[in-house]
């Protein structure tokens, strides 16, 4: 069979029957007061908050050294020590003390050494001897005040101990000058003894008889040994001389054995020349003619005669000139070696001679340093001495800092604008659904009907819808009508607490009640044991948190040093405390909502609700009963096997040990 579809007209149902003026729509109303909401509460919390001043000094320190040493120019490692005693607890107290002298400082503010501290900062300028002395606060008149009274505490320091630094070095060095006196006087006495000892008469080496004696024999075997050489090369010359058939003949014999050479040459030469004209016959029977033959062998006779006896004589004289040497230098080497180990001994001595000298040269060589430095210290240490110098003040700013209050309340309307828009978003996707279910198609007998389509059209009953509020509901599990406390909620009350008050809470969350905190003596509290004895042999251990806190009171509650309290006196206490902290709904945190909460904390650890009541002591059963609603769906456990410390107390053990000015 066909089926009928009708699809109806959407432009003639729009805009609804219904639909009002588009100011009243939705959308709008959406838009407009979510965005109307958050931008109040945006600008209420922006122009809420207090405005944060500030108000700086320039500081140039240099390091400390030697009153009569100059410093480096750029000290790094100096200005963070610096750094460091600006902000040591010993300087900001005289701070503190100085300021609250003055007249100036607002009697309203109750300012402590913490509140300085938190307000002033130190920044090293980066590569300098420069320090920016910074102070923020609410504050704007109290700043300068501040910065400048802590730059004048701490210039006073630094002058008192400049001039301790020079009353101690002019101590130290005097003392130096007497110890090095004594010292100098000891290796005189020394050095003299020696000399006399060791018959060391000169300071020279050379100068000394050993010492000289040596060094002439070394003089003498050096020539001797040259003088060997020489004699030898003159002793290996004539005798090569001799064999070469060379003539040798002294000095003294060498003009007369040159002139008979020179005669002999004459002869044989006119013989020569006569040979040429005549015979030997001949010549023979001339009378002035036949003796040049016989002259001039007797001549030749003569030459070999002289040649003969001057080369014996040479040869003796060059052997017996090479003995000598020889026996020269033998002696001398016997002699020097006899010396040696006089020499030997001598040097050894000559070198502790050396040493003692050096001593007393370098002892009186301090000795006068130490004694310009003395009158450095006492004429010229004012104008070495580096000092701290105050580049510029702290003034008086009245324009904040922070918070930019132009631009966060722009960006608070921006996002009051865009939560707008997301909320119309939100509100549209949220119902969508529900207008497409009541826009879904009907299918009566094969007919379909699409669209948005109108139920007054319709002949569709109108059923009443009922109301949410109207509609059943399981019952919630009934629990204890008490305010459990947050973790930030119980940290903001211990922050905000004395002695009295941190002991009270401490003792809430360890199980004990007001009656039972009030009723405490120091017999009860056993912290040798750490342990408190309650009525009904309940016993509590004393956790490390509560026992540092009894500590700072003599080891019992701290209400009891001035007289009993009662437990309307205890609750007053936890009343101021928890508006100190600045809690909400403060009339709903008492001592039974925060023992409510460690009964929770113990409940939700899977803690037995039979063995509740040795912890937290005597409660009704209908209580205990109610405590099931946060009893974990498993077999309980038994006490020693869940935490009994709260993780608040054992957080804030560890804060309270690493800041005991806490307080």
């Amino acid at each position: 069979m066909p089926e009928i579809e009708v699809f109806p007209n959407r432009a003639a149902d729009w805009p609804p029957a219904d639909a009002g003026p588009w100011f009243r729509s939705h959308r709008l109303l959406i838009f407009a007061g979510t965005c109307l909401l958050s931008a109040t509460l945006g600008l209420i919390y922006n122009y809420s908050r207090p405005p944060i001043y500030q108000s700086k000094a320039t500081l140039l320190t240099s390091a400390m050294t030697a009153i009569d040493k100059t410093s480096a120019a750029a000290d790094i490692q100096h200005v963070a020590i610096q750094r460091q005693i600006l902000l040591g607890q010993e300087l900001l107290e005289k701070t503190l003390e100085r300021l609250k002298a003055s007249d100036q400082l607002d009697p309203q503010l109750q300012l402590t050494v913490e509140d300085i501290r938190q307000a002033l900062r130190v920044d090293p300028v980066a590569e300098t001897n420069l320090v920016e002395m910074v102070a923020e606060g609410t504050h704007a008149y109290t700043l300068p005040m501040l910065v400048n009274t802590w730059i004048d505490v701490y210039t006073a320091a630094r002058a008192e101990e400049v001039e301790n630094t020079i009353g101690a070095t002019r101590r130290i060095v005097e003392t130096e000058l007497q110890g090095l006196r004594d010292r100098i006087d000891v290796a005189r006495l020394k050095l003299d003894e020696f000399r006399r000892n060791h018959d060391i008469t000169s300071t020279g080496r050379e100068e000394n008889e050993a010492a000289a004696r040596l060094n002439g024999l070394n003089r003498s075997l050096n020539q001797a040994s040259e003088d060997e050489v020489k004699a030898k090369a003159r002793l290996d010359a004539v005798r090569k001389a001799i064999e070469r058939g060379q003539t040798v003949v002294p000095q003294e014999s060498q003009n007369s054995l040159r002139h008979l050479e020179q005669r002999a040459q004459q002869l044989r030469e006119r013989l020569a020349e006569l040979d040429k004209r005549f015979t030997r016959d001949y010549l023979a029977l001339q009378p002035t003619l036949k003796a040049i033959p016989g002259q001039l062998a007797k001549l030749e006779a003569e030459i070999q005669s002289k040649r003969n006896y001057g080369r014996d004589i040479v040869l003796d004289d060059a052997e017996q000139n090479y003995e000598a040497a020889r026996q020269t230098a033998k002696e001398i080497r016997r002699q020097l070696d006899d010396h040696k180990k006089q020499a030997a001994e001598f040097t050894s001595r000559f070198a502790e001679h050396t040493a003692l000298k050096t001593d007393l040269e370098g002892l009186e060589k301090l000795y006068r340093e130490t004694q310009e430095r003395l009158v450095q210290i006492e004429t010229s240490h004012k104008e070495k001495y580096p000092q701290v110098h105050v580049i510029e003040r702290a003034q008086l700013s009245l324009i904040p800092i922070s918070p930019h209050y132009t631009r966060d309340a722009f960006i608070a309307v921006i996002g009051s604008v865009l939560f707008g828009i997301f909320s119309v978003w939100l509100f549209e996707y949220l119902t969508r659904k529900q207008q497409q279910q009541q826009q879904a198609g009907i299918t009566l007998s094969g007919i379909h009907m699409y669209g948005n389509l109108n139920p007054d059209r319709l002949d569709m009953p109108h059923y009443p819808a009922t109301p949410i509020e109207q509609q059943e509901t399981p019952q919630a599990l009934e629990s204890p009508e008490l305010r459990e406390l947050s973790d930030r909620d119980l940290r903001d009350l211990l922050n905000a607490a004395n002695l009295k008050g941190k002991q009270l809470i401490a003792l809430l969350l360890s199980g004990l009640t007001l009656d039972e905190a009030a009723s405490l003596t120091p017999g009860r509290i056993d912290l040798s044991r750490q342990v408190i004895e309650l009525d009904a042999g309940r016993t509590l251990p004393v956790n490390p948190y509560l026992m540092s806190l009894f500590k700072q009171s003599g080891h019992y509650p701290a209400w009891l040093a001035d007289q009993a309290a009662t437990p309307e006196d205890l609750a007053a206490i936890l009343h101021y405390t928890v508006i100190d902290a600045g809690l909400s709904n403060p009339k709903e945190i008492d001592g039974d909502a925060i023992r409510h909460t460690y009964i929770v904390y113990l409940v939700r650890q899977g803690l037995r609700l039979s063995e509740l009541e040795q912890v937290v002591g005597r409660l009704a059963p209908t209580v205990i009963s109610s405590y099931g609603a946060y009893s974990p769906p498993r077999p309980g456990h038994g006490i020693d096997k869940i935490e009994r410390l709260h993780p608040v107390l054992a957080i804030d053990h560890e804060v309270f040990h690493h800041h005991p000015d806490a307080e």
